[in-house]
């Protein structure tokens, strides 16, 4: 039995990715500034040169969404029977798996960084940098974020629910526009690509909430956010997620992802609560509006003149991030979405998804920046002089019931890397399989390889290279090879769906 789930295993795919994987870590080890500054060099001439690549397709891929839920697609039904999963928990799933490691620091600390150093020419400090404060977070985090990820996903569920196919992987997927050649060397190169995505995707989830617990831990008991200390939360997340990873999507992502949902809205509720509500309320109706009146300038303001350094640092480098979640999304958003329609697919994910970040980042932004404007709280001095992560669990402990609210943070920012971490594993190993049955999981035993996979570089950061901030900016190289992947899926996906509807025509 063991021999045959080990032939299941592409095992060239896994030398090349481990290959990839011990490079990195031997490079920090050896010479951590030089694998440093290499990286951010990479990153910096891809974000000025490239940028506009990241900018165009997700600005299309928004267009293609609403086309697709819209279109005479739409009603067809991604594998046979009921939907697999209940509302709350497919929203659930998909929230952990991608952004809900972000949430509790970006949506309460990124409006300091619009507010001081605004786009579009706004003074900084000033009524309406506030104002655009808070809504380019949901800008950043709405729509444009979770369209990249659901055509990819029809792409993936059409191909496994309804064209039945075992190989549940993003070459595959690929075989309407390249044909057989995704047999070759040539699938072999866009799988790889995909897991190379993934590695630094997720590793930039990891450099976000790893200084949030350590930040929780410090002002819980005492512990000094050292290096040290990230690493053990490293370890702690990481023992957790393999767990899940382990045990599936049902016994495993499904339960994790369920409780961090509950402790999130629980968090959330009780800031609205015991905030100021009435401003939360009036910034988030203000923020909508700026939203729906400045979409198409937000994404479409590249700052050619001004050359502020405002688009790189934030748009192309959001875009950039969710390109390189886009392919694991869609795989994974597929695996959960049996049962649904094209439609439900489409719109569901984008309302839940908007819905979700407009929510989160509305009452904890404004709660924050309510502490800012009534000078309860001096947050931008606090994120200049004491760091973002600190700043927020400071305040987070001035509010009511503060010990009790920290260690709800703490639990729930672990919870939330060990969600995305695990349903990214599962995902690879799915990848790395050499055919998934209907209904089938992938290997326990090469879950559990790709969880340690993911977690190598960032520890290996942990221990050579002090900061996580070169991982952030990786996530923007790496997800440059995932572009042309995604474009070519794209085209697939709508050659593949005409064929199945003109023949259902014909009958």
């Amino acid at each position: 039995m063991n021999k045959q789930k080990n032939t299941n295993v592409d095992k060239s795919m896994i030398i090349i990715v481990l290959g990839f994987v011990l490079l990195v870590c031997f490079g920090l080890f050896a010479a951590p500034e030089i694998s440093k500054k290499t990286i951010n060099e990479l990153n910096s001439f891809i974000t000025v040169k490239l940028g506009f690549i990241y900018i165009w397709i997700v600005l299309i891929s928004i267009i293609l969404c609403v086309y697709l839920g819209t279109s005479k697609y739409r009603n067809i039904r991604l594998g046979e029977g009921k939907k697999e999963y209940s509302e709350f928990s497919w929203a659930s799933m998909m929230f952990c798996a991608s952004m809900a490691a972000g949430f509790l620091y970006w949506g309460s600390i990124e409006w300091v960084f619009h507010y001081m150093d605004p786009p579009y020419g706004i003074i900084p400090f000033s009524s309406t940098a506030a104002e655009y404060s808070t809504t380019l977070p949901l800008f950043y985090w709405g729509f444009s974020a979770w369209s990249v990820y659901l055509i990819p996903a029809v792409a993936f569920a059409f191909i496994h629910y309804n064209l039945k196919q075992e190989k549940f992987d993003v070459s595959n997927a690929c075989r309407p526009v390249l044909g057989d050649r995704v047999d070759g060397i040539l699938g072999k190169i866009i799988d790889i690509f995909f897991l190379f995505g993934i590695l630094g995707g997720v590793g930039t989830a990891l450099g976000i909430g790893s200084p949030l617990v350590s930040a929780c831990l410090n002002k819980l008991f005492g512990w000094e956010d050292t290096n040290i200390l990230r690493f053990g939360v490293m370890v702690l997340v990481t023992i957790i997620f393999t767990i899940s990873a382990y045990n599936g999507i049902k016994k495993g992502i499904k339960i994790l992802s369920d409780i961090n949902i509950f402790l999130m809205l629980a968090t959330m509720v009780f800031l609205f609560v015991v905030g100021n509500t009435v401003f939360i309320i009036k910034m988030q109706t203000t923020s909508l509006g700026i939203l729906i009146n400045q979409f198409i300038t937000m994404s479409t303001n590249m700052d050619p003149v001004n050359n502020s350094g405002y688009t790189e640092s934030w748009t192309v480098f959001y875009w950039a991030w969710w390109m390189s979640y886009s392919l694991f999304m869609g795989l994974f958003i597929a695996k959960i979405s049996k049962g649904r329609t094209i439609k439900q697919l489409i719109f569901g994910g984008l309302g839940y998804g908007f819905l979700g970040s407009f929510t989160f980042f509305s009452v904890f932004g404004n709660y924050f920046l309510d502490q800012q404007l009534s000078g309860a709280y001096d947050v931008v001095k606090g994120v200049l002089e004491n760091g973002g992560p600190t700043t927020v669990v400071d305040i987070f402990s001035k509010a009511p019931f503060g010990s009790v609210f920290v260690f709800a943070i703490l639990i729930t920012s672990i919870i939330s890397m060990a969600t995305n971490f695990d349903s990214a594993a599962y995902t690879m190993a799915m990848v790395s399989s050499k055919k998934i049955q209907l209904g089938q999981r992938p290997s326990k035993g090469l879950t559990i390889f790709w969880a340690f996979c993911l977690a190598a570089i960032p520890m290996s950061l942990m221990i050579f290279g002090g900061s996580l901030l070169e991982l952030q900016t990786l996530s923007i190289i790496l997800a440059l090879p995932t572009c042309g992947v995604y474009v070519i899926l794209i085209v697939s996906c709508f050659k593949m769906l005409e064929t199945y509807y003109q023949n259902s025509q014909r009958f």
